[in-house]
């Protein structure tokens, strides 16, 4: 093979081949460790630091907000991390798992709101990632939106290993820069004085509650497209363990930043707090919160148009068969980023904070799905599932509509309507509780505990059967897919 061919074939296997199918266990890589930075950066910019605010923002005390903070995260982060396991245990993408509880088709629901969700908040990712370049430099978004979302949209088709990859290497900056903020903070603010600001509600209490555990759940529609690739060795408590400490750590420490500035200077917005700061402690610290800010988007937003790709290919695939490929998901990438630049220069500044409480209505439509998918994974089914039918183009054994969880879903749903608490809905429960969100601590128990109820007699003999010979029939699926079009290797 002459230079230009070997060339050009080292370049065409840097692209990820892979979308929404199985990853063989040959083609498994990667680290365990390596999910902890990467889970890190998932949270390490503003935005999480604005879901800080909330408590401090109703009159919460900065203790009191810490608590809430802290208890909100860990309780969210639980959903999310676990996960985590079943992208090694069972080599997929993570909404196209759900198959088995809902069904291809009854899947449609909750996988389309995960693609509305990632791209929404890829919109604000694409603003953020302008307005802190224009604060570097001078304003020019129109320009800085569609570099940021052409960059974005590269890393994205590049795929898994190089956002990986981006974010691992980011993490160490971000935590550098993060840390020297934190130590200016605490030496600029006055602690003792801080402390006695605010003091505890309930409402503002469950208030940073709701949007503390909310943040964390949000993730989990796309945990398992960034652990697929580990080897199925890696064991569930060790990967669980590594997503659950980076991504709570840079949750809790980016909205205690948040509250704690909040609270010292009520009357500036959060990313102007965060920059005065550090330029008070360090001459130029705030101009690099804006860099890195810019830096951490880059690495953000390409891992939400990624799993967006991921979650179309698997609608249209409920009703039309679709050969995953490297250019499927090149081609879907294209359209969703097309999408995101789009909404971000077409929505006026004024309806921001309206199109914000939207997604954050519509992931209250996620909750019930990561409850009845959990109970499923370790509780009704131990890990033990049909890969091959999950991927089968006739939906296999696992149907197109999966009743039991369908049921548990809408009434998990349901019953979370009357405890929503936003600046579009507020439902009568939350009003009686003056505000107060506790709709994950319904939807949660209720669909999880339905779903139980559901499957308590199911005879799964037969399933388990067809899961015994489940290795054989993946290598018989896997020789028949094509060869993809943009690698020539078997795409999964």
């Amino acid at each position: 093979m002459n230079e230009a061919h070997a060339g050009a074939d080292s370049a065409r296997s840097a692209v990820e081949s892979h979308s929404t199918g199985y990853i063989p266990e040959s083609e498994r890589h990667g680290s365990l460790w390596h999910q902890a930075p990467f889970w890190f950066m998932i949270n390490a910019n503003v935005t999480t630091a604005l879901t800080g605010v909330v408590g401090a923002s109703l009159g919460l005390s900065i203790s009191w907000s810490l608590a809430a903070i802290l208890i909100g995260g860990v309780f969210g982060t639980f959903f999310s991390a676990f996960h985590a396991a079943q992208g090694p245990q069972l080599g997929l993408p993570q909404m196209i798992q759900s198959r088995v509880q809902f069904g291809s088709r009854g899947l449609i629901v909750p996988l389309a709101v995960a693609v509305f969700i990632q791209c929404g908040f890829g919109v604000f990712f694409a603003i953020l990632g302008a307005d802190s370049l224009s604060g570097i430099t001078a304003p020019h978004n129109d320009a800085y939106v569609p570099l940021i979302c052409l960059l974005a949209a590269v890393i994205a088709i590049v795929g898994h290993d190089l956002v990986h990859r981006v974010q691992r290497w980011l993490s160490l900056l971000v935590m550098a820069t993060f840390l020297l903020l934190t130590v200016g903070i605490l030496a600029e603010v006055h602690v003792g004085e801080l402390l006695g600001v605010g003091a505890f509600a309930w409402t503002a209490f469950l208030a940073q509650f709701g949007a503390s555990a909310a943040y964390q759940i949000a993730l989990a529609p796309q945990v398992s497209d960034f652990t697929r690739y580990l080897p199925k060795k890696a064991g569930t408590g060790r990967v669980v363990g590594m997503v659950y400490l980076g991504s709570l750590v840079s949750a809790t420490w980016l909205e205690l930043l948040g509250a704690t500035v909040t609270t010292a200077l009520p009357t500036t917005d959060t990313l102007s707090a965060l920059r005065h700061y550090g330029d008070g402690f360090i001459n130029g610290l705030g101009w690099t919160i804006l860099a890195v800010t810019v830096l951490s988007v880059l690495g953000v937003l390409p891992l939400s148009i990624y799993s967006a790709s991921i979650n179309t290919l698997s609608v249209v695939d409920a009703f039309r068969t679709v050969r995953p490929s490297a250019r499927s998901r090149a081609v879907v990438i294209g359209a969703l980023t097309v999408a995101v630049y789009i909404a971000t220069v077409g929505i006026p500044e004024h309806y921001l904070n309206s199109f914000s409480s939207f997604l954050f209505l519509l992931a209250y439509l996620l909750i019930p799905w990561t409850a009845v998918n959990l109970v499923d994974f370790y509780v009704i089914r131990h890990s033990s599932v049909a890969v091959a039918e999950v991927i089968s183009p006739d939906a296999g054994i696992y149907g197109r509509w999966g009743v039991r969880g369908l049921i548990a879903y809408g009434a998990g749903f349901l019953a979370m309507v009357p405890f929503f608490s936003t600046t579009l809905y507020t439902g009568p429960v939350a009003e009686a509780l003056g505000g107060a969100d506790l709709s994950p601590l319904i939807g949660l128990p209720v669909s999880a505990g339905l779903y139980w109820l559901l499957m308590r007699g199911v005879d799964l003999s037969a399933e388990r059967a067809v899961v015994a010979r489940d290795p054989e029939r993946i290598a018989a699926f896997m020789r028949q897919v094509p060869q993809s079009p943009a690698t020539g290797v078997s795409t999964g």
